[in-house]
């Protein structure tokens, strides 16, 4: 009964977006997008390493407007010889960067996504969490998020989105540091649902070089909306600056993002988190959750420049700390790391490599996307 309840939710919440997909192309001046095709694709087989991941290998594809919709599928599947096994699926209508600085009366945007890393880490909580206690499991996340949005002016929009999502853990090491700990985790059934306030001015999603992005967003986890297995209420706030510096290409970049989570019942890696190459966890010169605690605080600066042809790269510096009430900040352990990346700029999306630094020595990510 509870996977039929499911499938209803998930097919009442998808029917406005086939009506929305099934409607006669609206003139520019009803929906904000000019007609015309959009169509283009973009493709990249994939050969890498990431201290985190290991050697990987796989291909990322995405196409746009094919259907003459202006949507876009986006594929991603990768292995790794540290057994991380991710694919993601993504469908968006109205495309990402075509409703950008765009008002439109409804978006859509699917995205299932199944990770599984057979070496994760955990380090305990707080900035005082040390290296070399350090305690592996296996971890393994399946997810589907439906996300519904309005852009109710070129700058401003507003999203409520759903996300199912299944979270195991297993195959905990024998003698960590955190054994006990972690063998008491259970797989959990932990969707939750998600508001997000945008104010964004910047001249692209894929490829910004001016203006400002703000997100203001509220995830919360409870009986009420589904979630059997976790109770909490996350809020993200992130601003995000864009400035030309030489020329159109030379960007110099700021992100400074505040996050904090509370409530009773937290899946482990749901709690704020800081280290590796993810975009809201981002600190390029330490390990994927190194440090993990109720509140954190990040920033990230970037200039970023041309080198040849769709080659750029970027220096970087980022800085944080986390917490877990805030008269616990200790602004003095705030750790740093800097580094230089390379970025390979497809119409469709970006390709970045960084290298970063910190006093836990060198670490090498490889993923899609700018940071920020």
């Amino acid at each position: 009964m509870k996977k039929l309840a499911l499938v209803l939710l998930a097919l009442t919440i998808l029917a406005p977006a086939f009506v929305f997909a099934g409607e006669e192309e609206t003139a520019s001046d009803s929906t904000g997008i000019a007609p015309g095709s959009y169509k283009s694709w973009s493709a990249l087989p994939i050969a890498m390493y990431d201290n985190d991941i290991g050697f990987g290998y796989g291909a990322k594809a995405k196409i746009v407007d094919f259907l003459k919709k202006k949507e876009s599928f986006d594929l991603i599947l990768f292995n790794s010889s540290k057994g991380e096994r991710w694919y993601v699926f993504t469908f968006s209508l109205p495309d990402i960067e075509i409703r950008q600085r765009k008002t439109y009366p409804l978006s859509f945007d699917l995205k299932f996504e199944y990770d599984k890393y057979l070496k994760y880490y955990y380090y305990g909580r707080g900035i005082g969490s040390r290296e070399e206690d350090q305690t592996e499991l296996t971890h393994e996340v399946t997810q589907l998020q439906l996300l519904f949005g309005r852009g109710f002016t070129t700058e401003f929009s507003a999203s409520i989105g759903y996300m199912f999502r299944g979270i195991d853990y297993s195959n905990v090491q024998k003698d960590g540091a955190f054994t006990q700990e972690l063998l008491a985790l259970e797989k959990k059934f932990a969707p939750y649902i998600s508001f997000i306030l945008s104010h964004d001015n910047s001249n692209s999603q894929i490829h910004p070089t001016q203006g400002h992005r703000l997100l203001v967003q509220d995830d919360i986890a409870a009986k009420l909306v589904g979630s059997k297995d976790a109770s909490f209420n996350r809020i993200t706030v992130d601003y995000r600056k864009y400035t030309r510096v030489f020329g159109e290409k030379d960007v110099f970049a700021f992100r400074t993002l505040v996050q904090y989570i509370d409530g009773s019942n937290i899946p482990l890696f749901d709690y704020s988190s800081l280290g590796g190459g993810n975009t809201l966890n981002v600190m390029r010169g330490y390990a994927l959750n190194r440090f993990l605690d109720k509140g954190k605080f990040l920033a990230n600066i970037e200039y970023r420049f041309p080198i040849w042809w769709v080659f750029g790269g970027n220096v970087f510096v980022d800085a944080g700390n986390v917490w877990s009430r805030l008269g616990d900040i200790d602004l003095g352990k705030t750790v740093v790391d800097y580094g230089v990346g390379l970025r390979v700029y497809m119409k469709d999306f970006v390709v970045r490599v960084d290298m970063g630094f910190s006093d836990e020595g060198s670490r090498l990510y490889f993923n899609f996307g700018h940071i920020f």
